[in-house]
């Protein structure tokens, strides 16, 4: 469960911010003669996380729910290994 809620944080906002990134660097590339060059970058970012928030949150609960079941059953990591029986 914690390891579900630690990739769903890092998932959603790493869509978000690259994302948003992505939006804003186009916008700004579209308006280069704007007299305030960070108004419409910061805006299409905005805007970008506000329209698509259903598709950025089913994407990363899909993602980390697939992960964290992936990674504690597989035993790659040390805690989720069975114990040696001797």
């Amino acid at each position: 469960m914690v390891l579900f809620v630690f990739l769903f944080v890092v998932l959603y906002f790493g869509i978000c911010i690259i994302g948003g990134f992505l939006h804003g660097s186009m916008a700004g590339l579209n308006h280069p003669n704007s007299p305030d060059g960070v108004g419409p970058g910061a805006q299409a970012g905005a805007d970008f996380v506000n329209h698509n928030i259903r598709a950025i949150v089913l994407s990363a609960f899909g993602i980390s729910l697939v992960s964290a079941l992936v990674l504690s059953f597989s035993g790659i990591l040390s805690w989720c290994r069975k114990p040696l029986q001797q």
